[in-house]
């Protein structure tokens, strides 16, 4: 921890509250958060993305070290064919919601309207915007045409506006979009202002309701919402959700079958090869124990997307999270809330910088997997 007189005493002195209150809010849920409950276990015996039965134990004992709402302790298997990781036993889909007591409320970032932006905030917006209408055949207004050109020459600022909008095709004169696990709703509404006609899908009732009383198309529940519809939709995209759910090559396959021929699939997840994994084991934030329930790398999602039906398996760019990742990492570690905010010490602010270096490099150990997907064309 950096310590420069009076300004360190002040972090010391927050350190130490973040402490009290991380203690006191664990042995607040101590009676309550023993023991999963027995009947509300199943056991799996093998690999839920590629089903080999030969694996190792990862990591034991874990428990929830980030919400600190779901109860038990939990054991993490690495697969010894496909090098997913996995739990076993795991929370049965009747009892799940029990990890997700305290999970963070999805709030909508309010975007601020471009007209009350000023100075370089504004300038920077309508660069932006002039980039977007390019490259997704969008109308944001208002925009310049320079901002294409600056785009090329500040490829970070690319990235992250092409991350931002994951990675779309450029928007056909009717295009449909479905994304799945749609959170605050903050890219429904971007691919809304772009002109596709959105769908959202969510488990959380709350965020349902928010993104119904914005206008946006949404239900509640999973994947069994859309049990009727077949080849409806151009594009599919899930953020942080593959990694929840029970049976990942079902959730794929049934994507499969809901996008049009040709239609694309985006999905970005933890990538459980990450350099954060190995700096951090099993206090990574990427673990997320009991919630997360499967962790791909590289090649098991390539391997899992094949699988379900889909072709030109390609890496997108993406916005390095590292300096989130670690920062929250070291906090599991130290035994603080990873969401309390810490002053962050010289050394972490080093290793975060390497490793964002090191990611330029060294793609397949990423934080985060990131990647697009197509359904075969009907004559293919």
């Amino acid at each position: 921890m950096d310590r420069d007189g009076g300004q360190g005493s002040t972090q010391g002195v927050k350190l130490e509250q973040n402490m009290i209150e991380l203690e006191t809010h664990c042995a607040a849920k101590q009676l309550d958060l023993a023991k999963w409950p027995t009947d509300g276990l199943e056991s799996v015996k093998a690999c839920p993305v590629c089903e080999s039965s030969q694996r190792r134990v990862l990591y034991d004992e874990m428990r929830d070290k980030v919400f600190f709402c779901a109860p038990g302790e939990w054991v993490l298997h690495e697969c010894m064919n496909c090098g997913s990781s996995y739990l076993d036993p795991r929370p049965t889909p009747a009892t799940i919601y029990l990890a997700y007591r305290t999970y963070y409320t999805h709030q909508r970032a309010e975007r601020i309207p471009t007209a009350s932006l000023r100075g370089v905030k504004y300038l920077k917006r309508i660069m932006a915007n002039g980039y977007r209408n390019w490259r997704f055949n969008a109308d944001f207004s208002p925009s310049n045409s320079l901002g294409v050109l600056l785009a090329f020459l500040l490829p970070s600022e690319r990235t992250a506006i092409e991350h931002e909008s994951r990675h779309l095709p450029r928007r056909p004169q009717y295009g449909r979009l479905l994304d799945i696990g749609f959170g605050d709703g903050a890219f429904l509404d971007i691919a809304r202002a772009m002109g596709w006609d959105v769908t959202g899908i969510d488990p959380d009732s709350k965020v349902v309701n928010n993104a119904l009383q914005r206008g946006l198309n949404v239900y509640q529940g999973g994947l069994e919402v859309m049990a009727q519809e077949r080849g409806a939709f151009d594009v599919i995209t899930m953020s942080h959700v593959i990694e929840h759910v029970h049976d990942p090559i079902e959730v794929l396959q049934t994507c499969n079958r809901l996008l049009k021929p040709g239609g694309q699939l985006w999905i970005e997840t933890p990538n459980i090869n990450s350099l954060g994994r190995s700096r951090f084991q099993h206090s990574w934030r990427g673990l997320e124990t009991p919630r997360h329930l499967v962790l791909f790398n590289g090649r098991s999602l390539r391997g899992a997307l094949q699988r379900a039906g889909f072709t030109n398996v390609q890496d997108v760019s993406q916005t390095s999270p590292c300096s989130v990742i670690y920062s929250m990492s070291q906090r599991i570690e130290a035994g603080l809330d990873p969401y309390v905010e810490t002053p962050t010490p010289a050394w972490l602010r080093f290793e975060i910088i390497m490793a964002r270096f090191a990611e330029f490099w060294l793609k397949p150990r990423r934080e985060f997997l990131s990647v697009t997907a197509k359904k075969p064309d009907s004559d293919s």
